[in-house]
Formats: structure tokens, C-alpha cells, sequence
């Protein structure tokens, strides 16, 4: 953990400060409302948890059914890249079953209260494939509810961080997978990248203030300027072929 304004951070939410500042200070300058950016030569803590190793299909499945009556919260983590406190803030008018798309506006703090999106950039409203919606349907409908919080506890009342934590551990221990909640949000986006989006559509479903911070966590998963080299040409090759093919047969 590192120290900014006397507070005990992440390395990795150190950096998005800094960046989101220098962005700031760079606009500045180019207003000429400062001579010059402060933003400079400054030495910034480095990432200790390494790389993004995303989970697989299999892992996400066995966390599902080890949640119990709560395996639709990981397959909409999985499905949706919101984080845990987006997650326990969801009211059940926030998702929209018709258009398939999940409205992030609040989220609930460890505390339990409904606080503000992280950010501006986390308010968003994200599009879910139908796996996701049928997870949530069949969760809603096993409970005979239609309206209010979207995740609850056994006593009917909005799932808290406090609550969700034990039942997760129990959840991985019985999946025999050693991960928090926040690796359901990495699988979305790898399985995004594997798909062929982009680093803005990324961002934008994500809710990251800026595409730098994206491309800091999930750039090693895009595939390099090699792989895309060799895949264009492969890909040129066979039209290629089969125009030949086509005007032999002509």
C-alpha cells in the first residue's frame, strides 16, 4: 500500500490518481492558465499484483453453483464486469430485460449504505448477453419478487458486502478457486478482448475513467502487433485462394 494525502492506497489507484491529474494539469497548460505541469519526473509506486491471469469458463461455473441461490450474482459479475459494490447496489428496475442492458447509477459502500458510481465514468448502462438475463429472470422469479433491491439476503433485505463476503469463501472453497469477486470482472473484459474489442468499447463497459487505465491492466491480453501481422496476412492469403478457386470454377 502506498501513501497519497496522508491516505493508505493501491499502488494501481495511486497511478489513476496521477494520471487523471496530469490530464488535468496538461489541459492547463495547453489553456496557458499554468506556465508549466507539475506532473513531472515523478516516481510512482509499481503494481506488485503482476499481470491479469483471467479465470476460466469452468472456474466461473463452479463459483456459480457454489453460491447456491446466489450463482445468478456470478454469472452477472461474469456477464456485466460490474464490480461487487455496483453489483449490491442494483435495484431490480435497473435491469431491463427487453433491451438485454443492466443500468449502473449507485453503488453500495462495505458499510451498506447507497453511495454515488466510483466515478462519472461509472455510471453507465451495460449491455448483457441473454445468459445473464435469463440467470436473473429464473433468480427473480424463484424468489416471487418483481421490484426492489436486486440481490437480497435470506431475510428479504438488500445483500450487504459484509453478507456477500462469507458466502463467496465458502463459494471458492468449494470451487476450489482462489480468487476474489474482482476476477469476475477480469474474465468480462479477456473475454471482450478474445472477441476483438476494442480498448474504447472496453473502457466504456467497464466504467475506467480513461482508456490508459484499461490498456495498464488488460494490455498484455490484446493480441501483440505480430499476432495481428500474421492473422491479416493469413486472412488476405485465403481470400485470396478462394477468389482463384471461384474464378476457376467461372
Amino acid at each position: 500500500m502506498k501513501t497519497l494525502e496522508g491516505k493508505s492506497l493501491a499502488a494501481g489507484t495511486v497511478r489513476n490518481i496521477y494520471d487523471t491529474a496530469a490530464r488535468i494539469f496538461a489541459s492547463a497548460v495547453d489553456d496557458r492558465v499554468i506556465p508549466s505541469s507539475p506532473c513531472r519526473r515523478i516516481k510512482l509506486p509499481k503494481d506488485d499484483h503482476g499481470e491479469v491471469v483471467p479465470l476460466t469458463l469452468a472456474q466461473v461455473r463452479a463459483l456459480e453453483v457454489g453460491m447456491g441461490e446466489l450463482g445468478a450474482a456470478v454469472i452477472t459479475l461474469a456477464g456485466s464486469g460490474l464490480r461487487i459494490g455496483e453489483l449490491l447496489g442494483l435495484d431490480v428496475s435497473d435491469v431491463d430485460f427487453l433491451r438485454r442492458t443492466i443500468r449502473v447509477e449507485r453503488q453500495r459502500s462495505q458499510s451498506g449504505e447507497l453511495t454515488p458510481p466510483k466515478s462519472k465514468s461509472s455510471a453507465r448502462t451495460v449491455p448483457v448477453g441473454q445468459t445473464v438475463i435469463d440467470a436473473l429472470a429464473a433468480y427473480l422469479e424463484a424468489g416471487e419478487r418483481h421490484t426492489g433491491p436486486l440481490f437480497v439476503n435470506v431475510l428479504g433485505r438488500p445483500l450487504t458486502y459484509r453478507q456477500w463476503k462469507p458466502l463467496w469463501k465458502a463459494a471458492s472453497g468449494k470451487a476450489k478457486v482462489d480468487a476474489t469477486a474482482h476476477a469476475l470482472r477480469h474474465f468480462y473484459a479477456s473475454a471482450l478482448i478474445a472477441g476483438g474489442a476494442s480498448v474504447k468499447q472496453v473502457q466504456a463497459v467497464l466504467g475506467h475513467a480513461s482508456a490508459v487505465v484499461t490498456l495498464r491492466t488488460y494490455a498484455h491480453l490484446w493480441p501483440g502487433d505480430d499476432d495481428r501481422t500474421r492473422s491479416i496476412i493469413d486472412a488476405t492469403f485465403s481470400a485470396s485462394a478462394d477468389q482463384v478457386r471461384t474464378d476457376g470454377v467461372l
